[in-house]
């Protein structure tokens, strides 16, 4: 996806592509891509190899993982060391808490 230039995240469930986000941002793209799959949807954000990581930094947050708590996403794959984590310490501890799996790739 990113060798391609498409989006930073990728909504998927059972090896099938459910969302890849466009211009909408992360967040809506989840709620987008969760509308198709069941309860327990992968989310995967990486960075794009060209991106010019002055202006475009893949990013998550709370926000981000309250968005999947509520459209049922239950995995958050992040590329390591090119993703930032906004409220780190607050995303895990709600991770935790609703049963979520983050993991960086």
């Amino acid at each position: 996806m990113g060798r391609l230039d498409i989006g930073q995240s990728v909504v998927v469930q059972n090896k099938m592509i459910l969302a890849i986000e466009a211009i909408e941002g992360t967040d809506e793209a989840i709620k987008r891509g969760c509308k198709f799959g069941k309860k327990g949807a992968v989310v995967v954000k990486v960075s794009k190899p060209e991106q010019d990581k002055r202006f475009d930094i893949p990013t998550v947050g709370l926000n981000t993982i309250k968005t999947m708590h509520k459209t049922g996403a239950k995995v958050l794959a992040i590329e390591a060391g090119k993703t930032f984590i906004v409220e780190k310490d607050e995303v895990v501890k709600f991770a935790d808490k609703h049963n979520m799996v983050i993991v960086a790739v």
